[in-house]
């Protein structure tokens, strides 16, 4: 038997995440601190630890709120162009800084059930399969695979793209290089994925 929620136990979570999303718009996900949250909240740490395993939890949850908001409004796309502006938002998004890639990559899956980045992403992979849907329909995209394994093909390709925006190896040098390679790679990558053969 699953025991309802309280409404104060609620209360409680949404001053934690109000706290860290305060604290992250000036420190950055990655300058956020425990302490920091629960002072600001008004709550003790082991209140903190009662409704986040650890800090990548918290982390984590932010994450999904932001990118469920940055994301919200994507449209299906319709035809090239918007399929590859669709792809360089959520590129940009997923690639915004190194915590945001490592919080994805852990987070995406069974470990962030109930967080809520699982939710935003098939969010995504379904808009983009409604608009590959539609546009191979068209002949616009190849009918190499159903539209919905397309989508989570492009969505693995952005994950990767992402991840290298944000590799140690080339990041020594200019960032906004290294992030127009990566974007350039993703490109590439979907060129050779979707595209019919002319």
């Amino acid at each position: 038997m699953t025991r309802k929620v309280q409404a104060r136990t609620l209360a409680t979570r949404d001053r934690l995440l109000s706290a860290g999303r305060e604290i992250a718009q000036s420190a950055g996900l990655a300058g956020l601190r425990t302490d920091e949250v629960v002072l600001r909240a008004g709550t003790a740490k082991g209140t903190f630890f009662a409704h986040f395993p650890d800090r990548d939890h918290f982390l984590a949850a932010l994450l999904a709120e932001s990118l469920t908001a940055d994301l919200a409004n994507l449209a299906p796309p319709t035809d090239r162009d918007t399929l590859r502006a669709t792809l360089d938002r959520v590129f940009l998004a997923f690639a915004a800084d190194a915590e945001t890639v490592a919080l994805l990559a852990r987070f995406s899956g069974p470990a962030g059930v109930g967080l809520g980045l699982d939710l935003m992403i098939c969010a995504v992979i379904d808009r983009l399969a409604l608009g590959l849907g539609a546009m191979q329909a068209q002949g616009l995209v190849a009918n190499r695979a159903p539209p919905q394994v397309l989508a989570e093909g492009l969505l693995a390709l952005v994950f990767h793209a992402a991840a290298s925006a944000q590799c140690p190896v080339v990041a020594q040098g200019d960032s906004l290089a290294v992030r127009a390679r990566a974007g350039q790679l993703l490109r590439d990558m979907t060129e050779a994925l979707i595209w019919p053969k002319v």
